[in-house]
């Protein structure tokens, strides 16, 4: 039980993160960052914006965990840097997405679409890549485990669902997933 509780505790800066870009992409938030990486490999959706704003979010999206931490003392989660902490999930966040986009782009499909045929392998995939990432992100972080990381990406796409269909009913995102 304490494995999977650490492992949706690590869910809590990434969700934070997200949520705030998405409010800076509904608010276009610094429009000179809104340019494609490389719109012919990753699509029009993967920007600068989001590279550079998804690792910072999600650092302060850590930083939003401090009194908990400090009220667990020695049984912290993050130890001491949950500057780190959050830099190393956002990270891991970003460039997990873009292995999923470029096999789209490559499959003919648009960004930001999800085509009907194999329509549940793709919202899958939509799901459980960024988690893969931060999960991976936080096995190589100092003082995680596999096991955490394991169940980190097993439950990651269910949060993801629920954040994203939240952010779709607050006007925050075109589509539930």
């Amino acid at each position: 039980m304490d494995t999977l509780l650490t492992a949706l505790y690590l869910q809590i800066p990434v969700v934070i993160g997200g949520v705030l870009h998405m409010l800076a992409v509904t608010r276009n938030w610094l429009p000179a960052l809104r340019r494609p990486l490389h719109t012919r490999l990753f699509g029009a959706n993967k920007t600068w914006r989001g590279i550079v704003l998804v690792p910072l979010l999600t650092t302060f999206g850590a930083l939003c965990l401090w009194p908990t931490e400090w009220l667990l003392g020695d049984n912290r989660v993050f130890g001491n840097d949950l500057l780190l902490a959050g830099w190393v999930a956002g990270w891991g966040y970003v460039l997990a997405e873009l292995p999923n986009s470029f096999l789209k782009r490559r499959l003919g499909i648009a960004a930001g679409e999800t085509p009907a045929r194999h329509r549940q392998l793709f919202t899958f995939l939509d799901q459980f890549d960024s988690g893969a990432g931060v999960a991976i992100a936080y096995m190589l972080y100092p003082g995680f485990d596999w096991e955490v990381g394991l169940l980190y990406a097993l439950t990651f796409p269910l949060t993801a669902l629920g954040v994203k269909r939240w952010l779709f009913s607050m006007k925050l995102k075109k589509l539930p997933t």
